[in-house]
């Protein structure tokens, strides 16, 4: 099955959610923990066909449905697929995203119920985090939170902390005039990245991370810490 479904308590806040992992990226994300799904499959209808299966036979035992990635927004006409069938169960949707498409996710957003996107690094500093990536990053992903924000959509940013890609002036940066709901900074995994090198890399203290969130000059109303010793961690909020 190219698109790999998956059953989550943490994905979708609160709910227990299917979660649809569609492969194709068009960043290359040093640390990506999900590094075989960046090749861009193409979709046939048995893949469609299968996940509708899987949906079917467990609607009585999940609330919403995350399209997560790769970056599923590259593949928009499957993702209104699959926001059709979730309506048809009155399901909750969630979309998780780079937010570099801002005119797919401009198609779908009436019917999203709360978004997620990865902000990878300061918006003019993506060079630090991937060798490839569009030129237009901060015009696309401010364009892609005027977008959710203007339809009352929830939103939730986050970044993964790289020791040696970032460093807390990075954060402090990126988090000082962004828009959202939620922000949550997410401790940096070793155990599966697309470069392997990162393999090497320590994994950050969450006593640290904490000290880069209460470093933080911002208006945003919530902030997380997820990590792997304490889960999701509420650490600020208004």
């Amino acid at each position: 099955m190219n698109i790999q479904p998956t059953y989550s308590s943490l994905d979708y806040p609160g709910k227990m959610a299917l979660v649809l992992f569609i492969p194709g990226c068009d960043l290359r994300c040093k640390y990506c923990h999900n590094p075989q799904l960046l090749k861009n499959e193409s979709l046939s209808r048995w893949d469609i066909e299968e996940v509708e299966e899987e949906i079917d036979k467990n609607v009585d035992f999940i609330d919403a449905i995350v399209i997560s990635g790769g970056e599923a927004l590259l593949h928009i006409d499957v993702v209104k697929h699959y926001i059709q069938k979730a309506k048809e169960f009155d399901l909750l949707i969630k979309l998780d995203t780079n937010g570099l498409h801002p005119e797919n996710l401009n198609q779908i957003i009436d019917d999203l119920d709360y978004v997620a996107i990865d902000i990878k690094a300061p918006l003019d500093k993506y060079y630090k985090i991937s060798d490839v990536y569009p030129n237009n990053v901060k015009e696309s992903i401010n364009k892609s939170i005027d977008i959710i924000l203007n339809h009352n959509v929830f939103l939730e940013c986050r970044t993964t902390y790289v020791p040696n890609l970032l460093k807390p002036e990075d954060i402090q940066e990126l988090t000082r005039n962004l828009r959202c709901n939620i922000y949550t900074l997410q401790q940096f995994r070793n155990r599966v990245t697309y470069d392997i090198s990162l393999s090497t890399y320590e994994e950050p203290n969450p006593e640290d991370l904490v000290e880069i969130i209460n470093s933080l000059d911002t208006t945003i109303p919530e902030i997380h810490l997820k990590s792997n010793q304490f889960g999701n961690q509420t650490i600020k909020k208004e």
